[in-house]
Parts: C-alpha cells; structure tokens; sequence
C-alpha cells in the first residue's frame, strides 16, 4: 500500500510528482469512468459515467454517442501522448495490466486519478479511471473552458497539468500564470495538451517494467 499525500493508493505507479498534500476525498463530481478500444483501436463503449464527467468539465461535446466507432487516435494530437497510449495498449494486448496515476485537474481543484488498464476476455482493452484524492484551489481561468482565447498557444501536461514557461520548465499553473504575466489578461492563450519529458520519461520506465497485480484483498 502506497501514500499519496493523504490518500491510500495500492497498486499503481506515479508518473507525476505528488509534493503537494492532498487529502483523501470521497467522490462528488468524479465517478469510476471506463471505456473500452477493440482491436483496431476503435471505441466501442463509454459508460454513463463518461457522458456525465464531460458535461460537468466543459465536454458536452463529447457524448459517447457522438464518440463511439471512431478510433482513440482521434482524440489526441500529440505524438509523444499517442507514443505512450501506444506502448500501454501494447503492453496489456500481451498480458500485463497496467496501472497509472496522473493528474485531472479542474479549473478550482487539482485531482489525482488512477487508470488501469486491462484485457477483457475477448481481446478488447478496458479503461478504467477512479478518483484518489482532490484539493480545491483557487479558480483557474486557464483551465475553464469558457474562458475566451487569444490565438497564441501554451503547452500543458496532459499527465501532471503542469504548464510550459519556456526551455525544459514545466510549472504549475498558479506560478505559470504569474510567470506569464496572464493574471491580469481578459483574453488566454489556448491550451495544447502536451506530455512533458518527465512524464514521458517516467511512464515509458512503467510500462517497460514487470506487469503490475493488484493488491490482494
């Protein structure tokens, strides 16, 4: 058995840091979400679960009836994300269910998650994410997606949610704000889910290593 800030965690392995104290939290506003890919990669099911999160965090849009059949490489842009989606998906299609926690924070708390991943029977792949812990913070516009946006762009880490200020320094996004002199801008620059060099990093280590089991009851 793991700690993460207050929260017990049992199984997984952390790609991101975890410096800051966050308190065991009872689910409010993020319930268990699963979808599963088939063997081409394509979303076959999402649960309600799913429909339920995107409309409470700004994506409505993405209704799983709207999302089904089409392939998860859809979804993300970013071809050091689709290399480390890849290298999972690899990993488990031979196996080894493979357990994550990242970062899913929301503009006024910051969220730890796990996402494990595993073959079903008939060879599809099932993602599952849970909430570990949450802390409220002030609000961030940055991360609201109502916010209106200039045409300038600015990298996030999709896995720790830390920003990119410049040269290899990734920030979370109260000191990002203040770097960039954006607090006092009615307008913010786009966001570019990215994955950082230490997630990166980190997640390939994880999925290169042994499959982890999870804890026996």
């Amino acid at each position: 058995m793991r700690v993460y800030g207050d929260a017990p965690y049992s199984h997984g392995e952390a790609p991101i840091d975890t410096d800051y104290h966050l308190p065991f939290f009872t689910m409010r506003d993020f319930s268990q979400i699963s979808y599963i890919v088939d063997s081409s990669d394509r979303l076959i099911s999402l649960n309600q679960d799913w429909s339920s999160f995107a409309q409470n965090n700004g994506g409505a849009d993405l209704r799983p009836e709207a999302m089904s059949g089409r392939v998860l490489w859809d979804f993300i842009a970013d071809e050091a994300t689709r290399e480390l989606y890849a290298a999972v998906l690899a990993k488990v299609r031979s196996g080894a269910p493979t357990y994550l926690v990242l970062r899913c924070d929301a503009p006024a708390s910051r969220r730890l998650i796990e996402m494990a991943v595993h073959k079903l029977e008939n060879g599809d792949v099932e993602f599952k994410t849970v909430l570990l812990a949450a802390k409220d913070r002030p609000f961030q516009r940055l991360f609201d997606h109502s916010t209106p946006r200039t045409t300038h762009h600015l990298m996030v880490c999709s896995w720790c949610d830390r920003v990119h200020v410049g040269g290899e320094e990734w920030v979370e996004v109260e000191e990002a704000m203040e770097r960039l002199h954006l607090n006092d801008e009615t307008e913010l620059p786009q966001v570019d889910p990215m994955v950082c060099m230490a997630c990166f990093t980190k997640v390939m280590e994880i999925v290169s290593g042994p499959g982890l089991q999870p804890d026996a009851p």
